[in-house]
């Protein structure tokens, strides 16, 4: 799917979730699905900040909260402060470097018994697995050293 496709699916998406359309929620969908990198709300509003007028990090924030109650984002949790956000929602887990703060998208998707947890009264939405470790990158620079 090109970058239209994904952008009129999301205009769909947000609607049938009872949102409304905006040119900012638009934007910062549009610049989180154009990268790879599970930017946070501080590294989207540092790339938007000067293409959309008016915006704010709060206006940021807010886009995210209701992108994610609706579903059209997902948060990468980090051992660091910041929140990171990925557009690509269906199950998959990302790897976390300690050394450089990357985020990577893996194919690992678990396979868990919840049945002890549906017995307690749980329902399961969505189950993943996050690595941390050192990635390629850092690997090979600190072996470079």
């Amino acid at each position: 799917m090109d970058l239209k496709e994904k952008i009129e699916e999301f205009k769909r998406k947000a609607r049938m979730s009872g949102l409304k359309v905006t040119p900012q929620r638009v934007a910062v969908y549009r610049e989180i699905i154009s990268r790879n990198d599970h930017p946070s709300a501080e590294e989207l509003y540092e790339s938007l900040k000067d293409k959309i007028d008016g915006i704010s990090l709060t206006t940021v924030y807010r886009t995210l909260a209701s992108l994610e109650k609706a579903g059209l984002v997902m948060r990468v949790p980090t051992l660091r402060d910041k929140v990171h956000y990925d557009a690509r929602v269906e199950p998959h887990s990302h790897f976390v470097c300690l050394n450089c703060g990357r985020i990577y998208d893996t194919e690992i998707v678990p396979e868990v018994n919840t049945d002890k947890l549906e017995k307690e009264g749980f329902k399961v939405l969505n189950c993943t697995v996050l690595c941390y470790g050192i990635c390629n990158r850092c690997k090979v620079e600190n072996e470079e050293v």
